[in-house]
């Protein structure tokens, strides 16, 4: 698993140096919305753990994990206390043509009854026309890009493995275990998210990083501190420190019941 993720980060990281290149004379904010204001500082790149992903999902028959996936996916990159900025400004599948190898790879729709691009289209139309405001992701092809290169910088599964921390279904793993491994390289800038199963287990299932505006890891303690404060969410909840947590293993066949 490893040795495929390492290579699909340095493929994509050729591919978005090109890319980067080729899309800098592209034009950013459309001209009727250079009045839309840009007041947010903080955003979280929200990565998804495919393994539990559908454990918070009601319907769980719609889940879906492709077979090429066993690594840590893209949910989105949320401007915080932003969204729906502009639904006018359209995004085309052409758009993203030449970043769609990496994207189709570490953006994946986990929904069946939901293609790729509509999940990215979603995506857009929420989060990225708000984070347009700044130059670059002053574009739907900028705005993805830039999730891409986040992602890709911040490879943590093989910190993870270092660690020891690999997915089971009869092994948990303490909070400060996971913050150990994950502190090297993250810090304090992220939140761990749970979700309880039916045998009450708490398993993790997203892990929200702080990326400031500049699109550096880190935002301001304070708003940090809030985003912690309400990060309950259908998706999941902080995962609770005085708890173990599940890593769950990816289930291909029974995506909705990993460990049951």
């Amino acid at each position: 698993m490893q040795s495929r993720m390492m290579s699909l980060i340095w493929a994509g990281c050729v591919s978005i140096l090109i890319g980067w290149v080729l899309t800098q004379d592209q034009p950013h904010w459309p001209t009727a919305e250079t009045s839309l204001p840009c007041n947010w500082t903080c955003m979280l790149l929200t990565l998804q753990w495919p393994g539990s992903f559908c454990l918070g999902i009601d319907n769980k028959n719609i889940c879906r994990i492709p077979q090429n996936i066993d690594y840590w996916t893209i949910h989105g990159l949320w401007p915080l206390h932003a969204r729906n900025c502009c639904r006018c400004w359209p995004i085309f599948h052409s758009h993203l043509q030449e970043l769609e190898p990496e994207i189709s790879q570490l953006w994946p729709s986990l929904i069946k009854s939901r293609s790729y691009f509509a999940f990215w289209k979603d995506e857009w139309f929420k989060h990225g026309t708000c984070a347009a405001c700044v130059e670059n992701m002053g574009s739907a092809p900028h705005y993805f890009r830039t999730a891409l290169k986040l992602r890709m910088l911040f490879e943590f599964d093989s910190l993870l493995a270092i660690a020891g921390i690999k997915p089971s279904c009869n092994v948990s793993y303490k909070y400060d275990e996971v913050h150990d491994a994950l502190g090297p390289l993250l810090g304090d800038n992220y939140v761990l998210q749970c979700i309880t199963d039916v045998k009450e287990r708490e398993a993790w299932v997203q892990l929200k990083i702080f990326v400031s505006k500049n699109v550096t890891l880190g935002c301001k303690k304070e708003e940090m501190m809030q985003t912690f404060k309400s990060s309950n969410t259908t998706t999941g909840h902080p995962c609770p420190k005085n708890a173990t947590i599940f890593y769950f293993p990816i289930n291909y066949e029974h995506p909705k019941e990993p460990c049951s």
